[in-house]
């Protein structure tokens, strides 16, 4: 734990770079912290959402608002939770693994998690874990819930309580209540029970409590849902694509064509451009199917029950990962990898007590190029940290060119810094200006003029948009006529550049107040 905190929690509030995601996501959290309403001003005047913030699962912002109520706000802050996430997954990896093989499985499921790189990384180190917990997500909670819940099973399934059962529902709503994939879990154990004890599971009462476990800690949320239903319907237009289950092409398109990690496409070419001296890819590559087979087959004498639910939870939260998930970002694996983690001890426990010489040697040379290649990986990080400009120092230098009281409208990325300026996302405008996003959409042009801002940032993300959409073949095309006829209307005037290695170029607009047309 202590080498965790060492690696993860240094230079946190400048490495790596603030990203689009971690403001966008700390913004709900910190309207409620400071004025006890759970929205987000990012989007004000999009569903309501500056009322009610449906967008994302509730227990994250809710965590996180009671950090920033407690600590304040700032990078640091809004990073804190996740590192925490981190700490607390680490525990509750050591507490699955024991019941799956004992200490030394628990103990190598957590040093795995500290030290297999399983990407590539870019600035980053590669190992999964520490760079998640560095990044400002809810993903890096589901699993914390989802072993917990998996944790609670296992003494659920030896005592037979139906306090356990309870509990293993509860873990899996706060699971789902951070993000939905969390979800998973409920069908693995439900399954698992039917399989095991037939129609006992259901005469003794062991479903009932599961369920109801589950339902509780979600019905104050869909109660908030509830009131504002029509809005809520609104906030999640964008994401509705993600859930055509009922057309079987879906699933075939996520196995096959799936964006991001695991799906058949994404594997293929993974193992096309992997180079052998990744170590730490190939014994997760390798060595998890292996783990999964070995545990399936004689799992039941060592670890008892425990090791087979392992088995079969691994298999099938990645076989839903891989059918439902239509976007498979590489955020989402750390819900995934610490069941897969665990596997890979408890298979490499088991091979260093087959006692073969060979074996060990193989063991404990494979081990120490894992090592070598996490201690590379960290070290590089931490150097690629110096180079980084600090985020509260840009975003000064932008604040710097803005009058005080002004409407800014920028990238979610600047928020967090120009936080105590009224802030609208540039998406809140792109949003009002797309069918797929808005149901009476309007031109972008009409939809800056709804915002009305009083100054417009242009970063090098919107400077790239605009300049590929300026050809009429870009399907964004729309977008820049939108721009240019507002900016021919009202001619922003730029009074500031600012430039920087990290975060790029910002152009800061100031927009001319609208004079009223004069009356007949």
């Amino acid at each position: 734990m202590a080498a965790y905190l060492a690696v993860t929690v240094p230079r946190l509030g400048v490495f790596p770079p603030v990203g689009e995601d971690e403001p966008w996501i700390a913004a709900a959290p910190y309207k409620l912290a400071t004025q006890g309403v759970l929205g987000s001003d990012l989007f004000a005047g999009y569903y309501g959402m500056e009322r009610h913030h449906y967008e994302h699962m509730p227990l994250y912002p809710l965590a996180q608002a009671a950090v920033f109520k407690a600590f304040g706000v700032g990078v640091v802050q809004m990073r804190a939770l996740p590192v925490a996430c981190g700490l607390f997954l680490l525990v509750v990896v050591f507490l699955v693994g024991r019941q799956a093989g004992g200490d030394r499985v628990g103990a190598l499921a957590v040093a795995l998690m500290l030290t297999l790189r399983v990407t590539a990384g870019g600035i980053g180190t590669g190992i999964l874990l520490l760079d998640r917990a560095r990044i400002n997500r809810y993903d890096i909670a589901v699993p914390v819930f989802g072993l917990a819940a998996l944790w609670a099973f296992n003494h659920a399934e030896r005592a037979r309580g139906q306090a356990w059962y309870a509990l293993t529902g509860l873990f899996t709503a706060l699971a789902t209540l951070s993000h939905l994939y969390g979800v998973f879990w409920l069908p693995v154990f439900a399954g698992l029970m039917i399989a095991r004890h037939g129609r006992d599971a259901f005469r003794q009462k062991m479903i009932v409590p599961l369920l109801v476990g589950f339902a509780c800690p979600w019905l104050p949320w869909l109660a908030f849902v509830a009131s504002g239903w029509s809005d809520y319907l609104g906030q999640t237009r964008l994401n509705s694509e993600r859930f055509d289950l009922f057309n079987p092409l879906f699933y075939v398109d996520n196995v096959l064509h799936g964006d991001g990690p695991i799906s058949l496409d994404w594997s293929v070419n993974t193992l096309r451009a992997l180079p052998f001296a990744r170590a730490g890819t190939w014994t997760m590559l390798i060595g998890c199917p292996a783990a999964c087979a070995t545990m399936l087959s004689v799992g039941r004498h060592r670890g008892g029950s425990a090791a087979n639910v392992l088995a079969v939870a691994a298999l099938a939260q990645t076989g839903m990962f891989v059918a439902l998930l239509k976007v498979k970002t590489l955020n989402y694996m750390i819900a995934l990898w610490p069941v897969w983690a665990l596997l890979l001890a408890w298979f490499g426990v088991w091979l260093w007590d087959r006692q073969r010489p060979a074996v060990r040697v193989a063991l404990l040379a494979l081990l120490a190029l894992v090592t070598a290649e996490a201690v590379t990986r960290v070290v590089n990080a931490q150097n690629n940290a110096k180079q980084v400009s600090p985020y509260d120092w840009f975003e000064s230098e932008v604040a710097g060119c803005i009058p005080s009281g002004a409407l800014v409208l920028g990238l979610q990325h600047s928020w967090l810094g120009l936080r105590h300026y009224p802030y609208r996302s540039w998406l809140l405008p792109i949003y009002l200006a797309q069918p797929r996003t808005y149901h009476e959409p309007i031109d972008l042009d009409a939809a800056l003029a709804r915002v009305n801002p009083e100054v417009i940032l242009v970063d090098r993300y919107i400077d790239e948009l605009m300049t590929k959409a300026a050809s009429p073949t870009d399907p964004n095309h729309a977008l820049y006529v939108g721009f240019e006829r507002f900016k021919a209307r009202r001619r922003p005037a730029l009074t500031c550049v600012v430039r920087d290695r990290t975060y790029g170029t910002m152009q800061v607009y100031k927009v001319p107040s609208q004079v009223p047309a004069r009356q007949p």
